[in-house]
């Protein structure tokens, strides 16, 4: 067997949790293998906890929204990539919790992301942006791996601010792929992007269950992972319990949204040094190692 594995990327802010399911920490595991360990808040003390700043991850707003970036895909028409993507956020919102669902909602935005970088701006507009990246591996992530995420995050409170995911299609094809997958070497991006959506949500690698949607490996074709196991159910029922909020509801990104990426906005800016006060801002790269076992080979 050869086994292609790439560590997570981490710039201030990172992930975790252990039992069937992984909740995002502050803090990343480390680990080197498919069965990745899965940090919990409960494995350090508190006099720890205050000191590293660990804390949990997750959207203390019930309602988001994300933004295709519009230059597409090269491989799939964008109405085919919309479909998929609302597809896929669409599963972790109607999972049963007991008969009722999670209380988050997650939309697409009425305008795409203009901008093909993750960035999150502290005191202006901003877009949580799905984008298909073509120079992939000059910005330093393997060449191997199907996606990533980042996320910024409050060291303070462990609030999610924006998340963005990058999709490698210097790489690899992407493909809507039949239900028993493909066999030519194309990426399911529901597969993918389903995997993708447990990070954007704040749930890190499913330790035990290779079956789970948030396994932390997959293969070229595969689409076991569009479909929630009951480890990926009780973990979003989990970090977004029924009736948990007040039902007011704010699609727009923090700070409002700004298709545009910061360099491309003609008034600046106008942003807070990242780390000052709430609005401290780290980036989590790619609560994600998925993708980066691409081939499993027999061996006798």
């Amino acid at each position: 067997m050869r086994l292609l594995w790439m560590p997570l990327l981490l710039l201030v802010f990172e992930a975790g949790t252990a039992r069937a399911w992984c909740r995002s920490l502050s803090i990343a595991s480390g680990s080197a293998s498919c069965r990745q360990r899965c940090l919990r808040l409960d494995d350090f003390s508190p006099e720890e906890q205050e000191a590293r700043g660990i804390v949990e991850l997750g959207w203390e707003r019930p309602c988001l929204e994300y933004a295709i970036e519009a230059r597409g895909a090269r491989d799939l028409p964008p109405e085919t990539v919309e479909r998929i993507v609302g597809a896929a956020f669409a599963r972790w919102m109607e999972a049963d919790c007991d008969g009722r669902t999670p209380n988050i909602t997650v939309r697409p935005s009425a305008a795409p992301s203009e901008c093909n970088v993750p960035e999150y701006v502290p005191g202006g507009g901003n877009a949580n942006t799905l984008m298909f990246v073509d120079d992939w591996t000059d910005r330093g992530h393997a060449s191997a791996a199907f996606a990533l995420t980042t996320t910024w995050f409050s060291t303070r409170t462990g609030e999610i601010y924006d998340a963005d995911m990058e999709l490698n299609q210097e790489s690899w094809t992407w493909a809507e792929c039949p239900e028993d997958g493909c066999d030519d070497g194309r990426v399911d991006l529901g597969n993918t992007v389903t995997h993708e959506a447990g990070h954007f949500l704040g749930l890190a690698h499913t330790p035990d269950n290779p079956a789970a949607t948030m396994w932390a490996c997959a293969e070229e074709g595969e689409t076991l992972k569009r479909d929630l196991t009951d480890d990926d159910i009780a973990g979003i029922c989990a970090l977004y319990p029924p009736g948990s909020s007040d039902g007011a509801c704010e699609f727009e990104p923090r700070g409002g949204f700004d298709p545009a990426c910061r360099a491309d906005r003609s008034t600046g800016c106008g942003c807070s040094t990242p780390g000052h006060g709430d609005d401290a801002a780290s980036l989590l790269l790619g609560l994600l190692a998925f993708g980066w076992w691409r081939r499993r080979f027999k061996t006798s």
